[in-house]
Formats: C-alpha cells, structure tokens, sequence
C-alpha cells in the first residue's frame, strides 16, 4: 500500500507536459531570418541550444548563452558565470505566451537571436508522450559560421546581391550553391525530428 501511495504521489507531483511553440530571430539580419521550433517543455535549455543549432544550420564550436530575466544559462564549464544551461528545464522559467529570451552564440560573431514564446499547449496525459522538437516554420538560410556577425554577412548579401564587387576568396568560402533566401523546411525539420528521435538533442 505504501508504495503505491508514494507512486500516486509522485504522478500528482510531476507537472503536466506543454508543448511550447518559440519563435527564434536573428537580430540585425535584414530581411529577417527566424525559426518556429516547438519542443516540449521538460527541454533543458541546453537542449534548445541544439534545437536551435539545427534549425539554422549553426555548426555548434562556439560558446553560447541565454538570457532570461536578470539570469544567464550557459554551457557547463569551470569557467562559466552563469548557471549550467542542462540543469534549468525550459519549464523552471515558468514562460507564458510571449515571453522573451535572448540567445547569444559566437561571442566572436555575436550572433544574437530573440526567442519569443508563441503559444504554450498543456498535453493530454498519455501513456507515450511526444517528446520530440519540431520545426514548424522558418525564412532564408542562416548566415554561414564565421561571417563576421550581421556586419560581415551584410558584406555577404551586398557581394551576392550585386552590389559591390565579388571577391573570389568569398565566394569560395561560401562554397558552391549558398542562396540567402532558401530554406527548406521539409529537409531542416527531418533534421530535427530525427536527432530528437535518436536522443542527440
């Protein structure tokens, strides 16, 4: 009998699953470029770290953060000042539909992204719940790794765009077929879901 109650007990403790629905936006990319990923909330923020990495297309060798609030979350390491981002579940925050978050990668690049809280959905109790990330809707491709943050990748769309001469070096670098409007969200998504799927993320 004791250990049922403690079972029963344990249930009512855990908070029902929510999906949460972000919007994620460079800052200072223009036209924008953003990301809508929807992740269910027992997601460490290093876990969204991820997400966000695939979804852009970001190769994930540099040093990261988030910002929430007075409180920054970054990747664990001696070093580190703020607190250890696989510890802190995107439920801890207690977000509420838009919510805002600001997530920093490169500090070299200073590739900022505003996160945005779209929508929050409580899941039904289910026996097998849905525990993988999503990519639900985007625009134009990410800048490249190492562009030199939005003034470098500025550079960048005025080269492709015409309007200042191309730098054979530059277009190497960006390699063969680099479209700054193309985003291909069957593909980007597949990416996601199966690296959720495969418990990577």
């Amino acid at each position: 009998m004791a250990k049922t109650r403690s079972i029963h007990l344990a249930r009512q403790s855990t908070p029902p699953l929510r999906r949460i629905t972000l919007r994620v936006t460079l800052r200072d990319i223009h036209p924008p470029v953003w990301r809508e990923i929807d992740v269910p909330d027992s997601y460490a923020l290093s876990q969204l770290h991820r997400c966000i990495q695939l979804s852009f297309n970001w190769l994930d060798y540099h040093l990261y953060e988030f910002q929430f609030k007075e409180r920054r979350f970054e990747a664990a390491d001696p070093e580190a000042e703020g607190e250890d981002a696989s510890r802190v579940l995107l439920r801890d925050l207690e977000l509420k539909r838009q919510s805002a978050l600001l997530y920093i990668y490169d500090m070299g690049d200073m590739w900022r992204h505003d996160i945005v809280v779209r929508s929050l959905n409580t899941c039904t109790p289910t026996e097998d719940p849905d525990l993988l990330a999503y990519l639900v809707d985007g625009a134009r491709a990410a800048p490249p790794e190492d562009a030199g943050g939005p003034p470098g990748y500025a550079n960048v769309l005025a080269m492709l765009s015409g309007n200042r001469p191309r730098d054979r070096e530059l277009v190497a670098w960006l390699g063969p077929g680099f479209d700054p409007n193309l985003f291909d969200l069957r593909a980007a998504n597949h990416s996601l879901v199966l690296a959720s799927a495969w418990g990577v993320i």
